[in-house]
């Protein structure tokens, strides 16, 4: 797939809104190239785009595609083939571009780092970019969720570095044309493009052969059946993890800190780096900034000043974020919704110091939710309470018999938790919540849609309930 993209003046992206559109469109925007976008609704995102001066327009509209004539129309994978304004551009013969084709296309020129995988590629991402801008190298990147640091997803640089999250959900990662790619983990998700999980490697070592003879796979090394896939692209590999066989080793601090993590990162060259992070901690969190000191290493990067930067990393919203803290409770927010993310945000909780972990999570897509479901059965082990909510689907079409209750009576069958409830109305399961809270719990809202709302509910609930208690009894 990659090849050389035509020159363009102007674009327009249908589904403007979107985690990684409205980055993409937000550095175009930034290169001087006239964009507009259309989405169903308003949103941070589309609020970002328009302080920016981008025109959004609410709504899917045939006639939209007239008024702008752009040179190039540009859809996510979630644009259906019915979109008026995609069926108009095509009647037109505008060229439709994939995102991942106007990613790469911003990419050209600069030498590119994209980072891949199942879980873990936007803190990674989000590391290397800070990390990298932060040391003086001013990159390029765009990223499927919101850095801290900068409060955007996207952002043009002029340091000759473009970092960007390689999504491999449909396979149209293979447009981008990295110098160094990173392979956090590769597991079966996407089944309803892939198909299995042979299919879901073949298509990964695809990617990792894009980087060329002069160029560098990056993977996570604790697992020999990932470092065989690397290798068998004929590729220069390395590879980080926990084991001493790696040749970036993460070793984790005994120190423990709430809502922090410390280890060192071990490099090839025999240097030892200490890091702190001070947002988004756990394990799985120490070996994305492994993985992004390993980047620092390969293009030559000073090591004592990338190690610093990475420790005043702010986080990736909605990974691990602290949302707020009311009567003693602890609220967290995290995007984790397949099984394998669920554990090691879970894994990282439990490490931290508090007395009960309580998780409300959101399954979703029904297509995700039936083919992980027996997966789902263990993957909150280490909580003590779990509260699912019904399925956020994703513009997906229901299935039947499948529904937050799948979630539920998994786990209340094969896992490990004392107390499993599904409660699909959500005025009543935060009411729940209020009810069984205790000081010293930690709540975590878990999932992909908009259980992210959940826990600001929950602290105004409680706040709510607070103020009823202490108002002035009248006779």
């Amino acid at each position: 797939m990659a090849e050389k993209m035509p020159k363009f003046h102007s674009a327009h992206f249908i589904g403007i809104g979107g985690a990684g559109m409205s980055g993409i469109a937000l550095v175009l925007h930034e290169r001087g190239c006239k964009v507009t976008g259309s989405d169903l609704k308003a949103s941070r995102y589309v609020r970002e785009l328009e302080n920016a001066g981008i025109h959004v327009y609410v709504g899917h509209h045939a006639d939209t595609i007239d008024k702008e004539n752009p040179d190039v129309v540009v859809v996510s994978s979630a644009i259906p083939e019915t979109n008026p304004e995609l069926v108009h551009a095509r009647q037109l013969s505008i060229p439709v571009w994939r995102r991942a084709q106007m990613l790469s296309a911003l990419s050209d020129g600069a030498k590119t780092i994209a980072v891949a995988g199942t879980h873990g590629k936007t803190t990674t991402s989000s590391m290397i970019a800070t990390m990298l801008d932060k040391i003086g190298m001013d990159p390029s990147f765009l990223i499927g969720g919101i850095v801290e640091d900068y409060d955007t997803n996207g952002k043009n640089g002029n340091g000759g570095y473009f970092v960007c999250e390689a999504d491999e959900s449909d396979g149209s990662f293979l447009y981008l044309h990295p110098n160094i790619c990173v392979i956090t983990n590769i597991e079966a998700d996407h089944l309803d493009h892939y198909g299995t999980l042979a299919n879901i490697e073949k298509t990964f070592c695809e990617f990792m052969n894009l980087v060329g003879d002069a160029g560098t796979i990056i993977i996570f090394g604790d697992i020999q059946h990932l470092v065989d896939l690397a290798h068998s692209t004929g590729r220069r590999v390395v590879t980080y993890g926990f084991k001493d066989t790696n040749d970036y080793v993460c070793t984790p601090q005994d120190s423990h800190h709430q809502l922090e993590s410390h280890f060192i990162v071990k490099t090839p060259g025999g240097k030892s780096e200490h890091i702190s992070l001070h947002a988004n901690p756990g394990c799985h969190n120490m070996l994305n900034a492994t993985a992004a000191m390993a980047v620092a290493d390969v293009i030559g990067a000073d090591l004592d000043k990338a190690a610093t930067a990475l420790s005043a990393f702010k986080g990736v919203r909605r990974r691990f974020t602290h949302v707020g803290d009311i009567d003693g409770v602890t609220v967290i927010d995290d995007y984790g919704h397949h099984p394998t993310e669920i554990k090691a945000t879970l894994s990282a909780a439990a490490d931290l110091e508090f007395k009960r972990i309580i998780v409300v999570f959101q399954p979703h897509r029904y297509s995700r939710t039936q083919a992980l479901k027996d997966l789902f059965a263990q993957a909150f082990d280490k909580a003590d309470t779990l509260l699912v909510m019904d399925v956020f689907s994703a513009g997906e079409m229901p299935i039947p018999g499948i529904s937050g209750k799948t979630v539920a009576t998994e786990v209340q069958e094969h896992g490990d938790v004392d107390q499993v409830e599904y409660i699909p109305n959500r005025k009543k399961l935060i009411a729940r919540l209020v009810e069984i809270v205790k000081p010293g719990d930690m709540v975590i809202t878990q999932g992909a849609g908009d259980v992210t709302a959940m826990g600001p509910a929950f602290i105004k609930a409680m706040r709510e309930r607070d103020e009823a208690k202490n108002e002035p009894k009248t006779d």
